[in-house]
């Protein structure tokens, strides 16, 4: 496991959602451009508040860790955002540690 999805594995534990762990972390030229937990339904996927964080991410790649879900594949909403925002790449790991690479631009 890379160090960005080690460290949304990390923050995962910070989601108050505890049915649908996951946690996302932004990154672009080895920094840290953003990084949230999902808390509940009603304030949004962890992908979504982590775009809300940050201001610049055009090529960016984002590390999302789902810890209580079998699907490493994001929501059709979430996936729209991360393209709107021009994240270039998504890297989603699952509970069985099933990585998905998904190239967005």
């Amino acid at each position: 496991m890379n160090r960005w999805l080690a460290l949304a594995h990390k923050l995962s534990f910070d989601s108050c959602h505890r049915r649908e762990q996951m946690a996302a972390v932004i990154v672009r030229g080895g920094a840290v451009l953003s990084l949230a937990s999902n808390h509940s339904k009603r304030y949004g996927h962890a992908e979504a508040r982590a775009l809300s964080r940050a201001k610049d991410v055009e090529g960016a790649t984002v590390y999302v860790m789902r810890k209580n879900k079998l699907t490493s594949k994001p929501c059709p909403n979430c996936r729209q955002l991360l393209i709107e925002a021009g994240i270039a790449k998504a890297v989603y790991v699952n509970v069985d540690g099933h990585v998905e690479i998904e190239r967005l631009r």
